[in-house]
């Protein structure tokens, strides 16, 4: 049986914060000073060839040229796929409205190897009014949403550095942050973007990457077991609260005809077994085997993830068995790939009393507090 043992692990109290260092640097300030950091570049969709857009004041349509080509009350329909030069859509009111959500800032629609992209440019500290609680619900303790914002705000500005040439930043899913929009917003996830206004995480000067995951069940993971690069500042930590969370376990039940068509890509014909190979010490999988009826496969858990699909394998710590039926039952514990803060973690300790800054430096160790210089 190859499914994962659960065992006990003394609370650890979290007594080791005492020593982290978390020294607070009054400002940062990028080493290539061509860098800005006020508008953030945010990749809502390609286009088709009809979109349309609403507002509840005056749509101006600008060329590349910063003239004014067009404008519309409320309402503006094209079709963008003809473009050869990008233009810019700005409002006279607060948002404009694609799809469904409302967006702050302007709306470049732009042509880039041969397809058309439509960019939510939007000032960075707003652009987190919308994915703090879009990553976490905004009913949350207030130092929990604090370290959700930092985390986010250094995300997107690492980003922002290593996306510089490129026609965006992020986009509006988890391959990079959720941003849902001004729909999204809410007045307490607001008021820790604004608590924290400008600040960063560093290690050794530079932004760091602040992964986050929704749940770790139990213990983080280093990510060189995840994308093969190791960072000095997150290494795996034991994260006991994780456990009183609602994602902490969970239960999977995939038919043989289900399995076949998820793995069909691998050409083993009818899958006969799925074996764990291996752990890292983290306890999640590192190497599977998968058996049919055409041969047999080695394969790494994270890939085998990607084929399963994030909502069937909602983390690699996982055990997993062939039923005499065929089917196949997994059960595992986690939610996401593990590395970085755990928001379910960094929720419990919040109802611990610790603040922001105790539960960051938790997650990502010798890491530094700096506010954002250049940010306008």
């Amino acid at each position: 049986m190859n499914f994962l043992r659960l065992v006990s692990i003394p609370m650890l109290g979290f007594i080791s914060l005492v020593g982290c260092r978390t020294m607070v640097v009054s400002t940062w300030v990028p080493s290539d000073q061509n860098l800005g950091f006020s508008t953030v570049r945010v990749l809502l969709s390609e286009a088709g060839t009809e979109e349309s857009f609403r507002s509840k004041e005056t749509i101006e349509v600008y060329d590349a040229n910063d003239l004014v080509i067009k404008k519309a009350y409320e309402f503006l329909s094209m079709d963008p796929s003809a473009l050869k030069a990008p233009i810019r859509l700005v409002s006279t009111g607060d948002y404009i409205e694609y799809k469904g959500s409302q967006y702050r800032g302007q709306i470049e629609i732009k042509p880039y190897n041969g397809k058309v992209l439509i960019i939510n440019k939007v000032p960075l500290e707003e652009y987190l009014f919308s994915v703090v609680p879009s990553e976490v619900p905004a009913s949350w303790p207030d130092e929990a949403l604090k370290a959700q914002a930092v985390c986010a705000r250094t995300y997107v500005v690492r980003e922002m550095i290593a996306k510089a040439k490129q026609p965006y930043d992020v986009d509006t899913t988890t391959n990079t942050q959720v941003y849902r929009g001004k729909t999204k917003e809410h007045m307490n996830t607001t008021r820790a973007v604004e608590d924290t206004q400008g600040l960063i995480l560093l290690y050794r000067g530079a932004p760091i990457q602040s992964f986050f995951h929704s749940n770790s069940g139990g213990v983080t993971e280093d990510p060189v077991n995840v994308w093969g690069s190791k960072l000095d500042y997150l290494v795996s930590v034991r994260s006991e609260y994780d456990k009183d969370a609602e994602n902490f376990a969970w239960e999977e039940k995939i038919s043989q005809g289900s399995m076949n068509q998820i793995l069909s890509s691998l050409n083993l014909g009818e899958i006969q077994d799925v074996v764990v190979v291996n752990r890292f010490p983290s306890s999640r999988v590192n190497e599977l085997e998968i058996l049919g009826t055409r041969g047999t496969k080695k394969m790494k858990a994270v890939e085998f993830r990607k084929l399963m699909g994030a909502s069937r394998l909602k983390s690699t710590r996982f055990g997993i068995r062939r039923e005499e039926d065929g089917n196949f039952f997994l059960k595992g514990v986690g939610s996401g790939h593990g590395v970085g803060l755990s928001q379910w973690g960094s929720y419990a300790m919040a109802k611990e009393n610790f603040d922001y800054k105790e539960i960051l430096s938790f997650y990502y160790k010798d890491i530094e507090f700096a506010r954002m210089m250049q940010n306008n």
